[in-house]
């Protein structure tokens, strides 16, 4: 995404953002804003920090950063360059997958240290006891986690490879049983999109992430009645993921122009797409990257819930304050971070 002028952010945020994010954008904080962007990246170039950003964080920590885009894309990003630093906004996990793919030649700080519900929802000792009852069993945890789960896992799977993850385990494991961790919706998505013979080797941790989970049939039909002629783009994470799934295999769902995407998937469909009005099932920052990147086309967001407030502690001001006293310093413990390089590398070698 090429960075926007300071000077345009007051008319493009209100254009792109506005509804999002209503009154957020009065003049008089863009004002601030942009003096602060200012100072960003004045001390973002003296201590050779490369900021980095989420698809779901405020439209302000988009602009000035270097990349945005999902949580693995975004940490295989930072592992390309060569910065000492590396500003990452986004929630915890994803700064501890960074480091953990970086290491020690570069330091990862965060704005803040916002958690994530669907980490939460992850009991280690659960996952631990599962391994303990299935010696031989496969662990396979989404990217979205922590570095102790993926620590514990043999591989790792992205919104975007997860069928293919789930086949290469299954193929290469055959009769074993296979623990999908932590987002049961992903899971079931995953299952459905995979050539996976036997379902029923595989136990779905009943874990979720609770803006995606808020994102149901109801909120679908809402959306469609308002916008009847776009096409859906959901992420496989939402509530009503496998079950809209299931119907439009089945030829019977009200939803025929739902694509299925991680958020880079989304991308590239509404680019490709020759549809022009599109709903966007996921949390409404992305509506703002798509507005962005694609312009001539329109965006709406899913519902006005689709907010996670652990993505929005991330603020510009917290990013000056960590560039000006580099408060919060993402650390991994280093059997921890080799463990789960080990799962990461292995589903980056799967083709």
């Amino acid at each position: 995404m090429q960075r926007l002028p300071v000077e345009n952010w007051y008319d493009t945020f209100n254009g792109a953002a506005g509804d999002l994010y209503p009154g957020r954008y009065t003049r008089e904080y863009t004002s601030l804003l942009v003096d602060i962007a200012g100072r960003v990246r004045e001390l973002a170039e003296c201590k050779q920090s490369l900021i980095v950003a989420h698809n779901y964080q405020f439209p302000e920590l988009q602009e000035v950063a270097a990349e945005v885009g999902d949580s693995l894309g975004l940490s295989r990003y930072v592992a390309r360059q060569d910065s000492p630093r590396v500003d990452f906004c986004g929630v915890w996990f994803m700064g501890e997958t960074a480091k953990t793919i970086v290491g020690a030649k570069t330091k990862v700080y965060m704005p803040d240290k916002p958690g994530c519900s669907l980490v939460e929802s992850i009991d280690h000792a659960r996952v631990r006891r599962w391994k303990q009852a299935c010696p031989d069993g496969i662990v396979i945890s989404y990217v979205n986690t922590d570095a102790a789960t993926k620590a514990l896992s043999d591989y790792i799977c992205t919104s975007r490879n997860a069928a293919r993850v789930l086949d290469h385990a299954a193929t290469n494991n055959p009769g074993k049983r296979i623990l999908f961790l932590p987002d049961k919706f992903l899971g079931s998505v995953s299952i459905a999109q995979s050539e996976v013979v036997d379902g029923s080797l595989v136990d779905l941790y009943d874990g979720c992430c609770h803006v995606h989970a808020k994102i149901g049939e109801t909120a679908l039909e809402e959306a469609f009645d308002r916008h009847p002629h776009a096409e859906l783009l959901i992420h496989p994470e939402c509530g009503c993921a496998s079950h809209c799934m299931a119907k439009v295999m089945q030829g019977n769902s009200p939803y025929q122009k739902a694509f299925f995407l991680s958020t880079e998937g989304m991308i590239r469909h509404a680019e490709s797409s020759p549809a022009r009005e599109f709903i966007v099932g996921t949390e409404m920052g992305m509506v703002y990257r798509l507005r962005r990147e694609i312009p001539e086309k329109v965006f709406h967001p899913v519902s006005p819930d689709a907010v996670c407030e652990y993505m929005k502690m991330n603020t510009l001001e917290k990013l000056l304050g960590s560039l000006e006293n580099d408060r919060i310093e993402v650390t991994v413990e280093a059997d921890t971070a080799d463990k789960a390089r080990t799962a990461i590398d292995r589903m980056l070698s799967i083709h």
